[in-house]
């Protein structure tokens, strides 16, 4: 049988890390290559020395393997093994051949330097012309600072360690010191080592600059002490670094320490400015998730020292954001983490939807319910009504996401519950209602404003489900009510009259355009009427809708942006609404209590209504009757018809004093007459003071990821099972005015 060939993967030049699945390597060099089965290891590490092109007189190297230990039915968790002799060697080649679905074997290598002061001949000028010829390096009596340090994530300027200068140049051969060996005008990278001399900083600057410029790199250099510096790559991940000095001995500077080639990838010019503020943020951010666009813009201040735009910041976290949970395999697992890190730092209230494996320790990702107690809270001091929508997210699982909103007192939507799942059917519409009642509010006569999809109304219509009459209100948007009627009656005229029919308040009005539907069309009217005409008419609403016909599907789902955006995975999109969710409401709270200390009682949409009174009563005047039971006709010069006001009722023939629950124009002119304050008659939920209240509570900043808390009782969620596309239609053959549909091949048994 002929010898077996193992794909090797070399990596080097980074650092070897623990992760989920165990050991893994972050770098730059990696290569991959093939040696026989049966290779021993001093061939092993002459072939290595081939692939990697590092010189054995400057260099030396240990082999870690990276070896699979904890074997299960989904992962594969890997451990290091120091691959030392010829029997580790063998078990690492032989793990392709006992794990067959393993198809390479990963070997770290942890390159050492060996050139301290091995001076090669061919690239040194001679010494003695600058010299005087000494043969021997005087030995040193200076420390030289010049050890990085070892957390670069730190928000100082870094901790440097004394290194002793005289035991870096020991000659490890002979026990004698070799001559300095002066740079050439023109370096390459890898040119740069430990023992390269210098006549002065400025020339050893030009050198380090020279090579960045070619290479596409940017470093940063400091100045510890007087003729000692410290290069630095602008890029905090990039393990290049490099450590100079001037030495009594011979009195040139001398690298002395030295890390390279440069790990991170070259820049490019147009883009750097872009990826320079990512790889900053994105520090930030691994150490505070959740910090929030102004937070960002403060630390940018004062850890770089000038002012980031508010979009570049935005722009750079959520690229930051794509870096730390860029992988949607491994977001599934992350999730529980995060979900259970936001239950600990603020009380997140997390419903699981999974389907387990025949291992109960693993399960496939089917949906995750979510509210934040923040938002429980605030909506005590809403208008008793829920919005619920769903949208198709544009991701590789084809996840869909739900959303129930209240609306505020500045009739904005006030986001109180969000899940996520691989489905929408009645299952789930249930699991996502319920969901709503037993964690987020019990409230009695909630108004539910909603799509007419039937998974919700069979939901809503159950034995028992507190979405009926009187724990709720079922209604439908319009706007959506409109869509289901035009898949079954594609006729712009009748869709027109629908409209017409359920956003007039007049009842009269709408009998008249159900009428002409029906003469029009009676198989239309016919499919209206299987509704009832409360769910979706304002005519016959009764005041539960706040004047809320439509669903605005891009504001409802605003805050949610992440979830949209390519490249952002659902860990990472739940992050970056828990963002938008602390900025909206740290913004609505200072802004309310600004107009509440400037006076202001009402919102914008009582007060616009009070402005478009006083325009209006400047252009025409009212003219107020008095009727029986104290009841007010209300005309205009212009107007053709009156309208009827009732102040104790609060309602008008016009029907928007109900609709929208405080005084309409004509309301307002009774009140003008009548000398009346017009605000008694304005809901509460349209207050200063409640919009204060709605967003008063506060989130509390994430812990950093690695602090994240394992999901208790969550098993390891893996991506949600997708169920394959349906096969595609039979063809259908057309026989004179009947079409016949026939599979492509039947055959008849006999």
């Amino acid at each position: 049988m002929s010898e077996v060939n193992v794909p090797v993967f070399c990596c080097w030049n980074g650092c070897i890390k623990d992760g989920t699945n165990g050991i893994y390597y972050e770098g730059s060099n990696y290569r991959m290559t093939t040696v026989k089965g049966k290779t021993k290891f001093n061939e092993l590490l002459d072939h290595l020395y081939q692939v990697t092109g590092l010189d054995r007189k400057r260099s030396k190297f240990g082999i870690i393997g990276r070896y699979p230990t904890d074997i299960q039915a989904f992962r594969v968790k890997y451990k290091p093994l120091p691959v030392v002799d010829d029997t580790s060697l063998e078990t690492m080649l032989e793990i392709t051949t006992k794990h067959p679905y393993i198809k390479d074997i990963d070997l770290y290598l942890e390159v050492e330097s060996t050139s301290v002061g091995v001076i090669d001949p061919a690239t040194c000028s001679s010494p003695s012309d600058i010299l005087g010829g000494s043969s021997k390096r005087q030995k040193t009596d200076i420390h030289v600072k010049l050890e990085r340090e070892t957390d670069r994530n730190s928000e100082s300027d870094g901790v440097v360690h004394l290194v002793d200068s005289s035991t870096l140049n020991k000659d490890s051969i002979s026990g004698h010191v070799s001559k300095p060996c002066m740079s050439s005008l023109w370096l390459d990278d890898h040119d740069l080592r430990v023992g390269l001399c210098f006549k002065d900083g400025d020339e050893l600057k030009k050198a380090v600059d020279w090579c960045s410029l070619k290479a596409q790199q940017k470093c940063v250099v400091r100045e510890t002490a007087k003729d000692e510096y410290i290069f630095e790559c602008i890029r905090w991940k990039c393990k290049w670094s490099l450590g100079a000095a001037r030495m009594k001995k011979h009195g040139l500077v001398e690298i002395i320490k030295y890390t390279g080639p440069h790990t991170c990838h070259p820049i490019v010019p147009e883009d750097f400015k872009s990826e320079f503020e990512t790889d900053e943020i994105e520090r930030a951010v691994r150490y505070m998730p959740t910090q929030t666009i102004s937070e960002l813009k403060k630390w940018w201040k004062k850890k770089i020292g000038y002012e980031l735009e508010t979009s570049d910041v935005r722009l750079a976290k959520e690229k930051a954001i794509k870096r730390v949970f860029g992988d949607w395999d491994q977001s599934f697992e992350d999730f529980p983490k995060l979900m259970s890190a936001l239950c600990s730092s603020n009380g997140l209230l997390v419903d699981w939807k999974y389907d387990l494996f025949p291992n109960p320790n693993f399960a496939s990702f089917c949906g995750v319910f979510w509210a934040f107690p923040q938002s429980i809270e605030g909506f005590q001091h809403c208008r008793p009504l829920i919005v619920v929508d769903t949208k198709n997210l544009n991701c590789e699982y084809q996840l869909k996401l739900m959303i129930a909103s209240g609306v505020d007192a500045a009739n904005k939507y006030f986001p109180l519950a969000f899940a996520v799942t691989k489905e929408v059917s009645t299952d789930i519409w249930r699991w996502f209602l319920t969901g709503i009642r037993e964690k987020v509010t019990q409230r009695k006569g909630l108004c539910l404003i909603s799509s007419p999809h039937p998974d919700i109304i069979a939901v809503v219509n159950e034995s028992g489900s507190q979405w009926q009459e009187p724990w709720a209100y079922h209604r439908f948007s319009l706007n959506h009510f409109y869509s289901q009627f035009s898949r079954v009656f594609p006729s712009f005229c009748l869709g027109a009259r629908i409209r017409r029919a359920g956003s007039t308040s007049q009842k009269d009005e709408f009998v008249s355009y159900m009428n002409d539907i029906k003469e029009k069309n009676p198989e239309a009217r016919k499919w209206l009427d299987q509704f009832p005409q409360n769910r979706w008419a304002l005519a016959h609403d009764n005041g539960r809708r706040y004047g809320i016909m439509e669903i605005n599907t891009k504001a409802l789902f605003a805050v949610c942006n992440a979830f949209e955006q390519a490249g952002h995975v659902v860990t990472g999109s739940v992050l970056l609404l828990f963002d938008e969710l602390r900025s909206k409401f740290d913004k609505s709270f200072s802004c309310s209590r600004s107009s509440l200390n400037c006076g202001d009682v009402y919102t914008e949409p009582v007060m616009d209504k009070l402005e478009e009174f006083r325009t209006t009563f400047v252009t025409y005047s009212y003219i107020v009757t008095p009727l029986d039971n104290n009841a007010f006709q209300v005309a205009t010069a212009l107007d053709k018809g009156e309208c009827i006001v009732q102040l104790s009722d609060c309602s008008c023939t016009c029907g928007d004093f109900q609709r929208y629950k405080f005084p309409c124009l004509h309301a307002l002119a009774v009140c003008k007459k009548l000398k009346f304050n017009p605000l008694q008659y304005v809901d509460d939920c349209y207050t200063l003071e409640r919009l204060k209240r709605t967003y008063a509570t506060i989130f509390s900043h994430v812990p950093e990821m690695s602090a994240w808390p394992e999901a208790s009782g969550v098993p390891r969620l893996l991506p949600p099972v997708i169920p394959p596309s349906p096969p595609p239609s039979p063809p259908t053959y057309v026989s004179g005015t009947k079409c016949r549909t026939t599979p492509l091949a039947t055959k008849k048994k006999s």
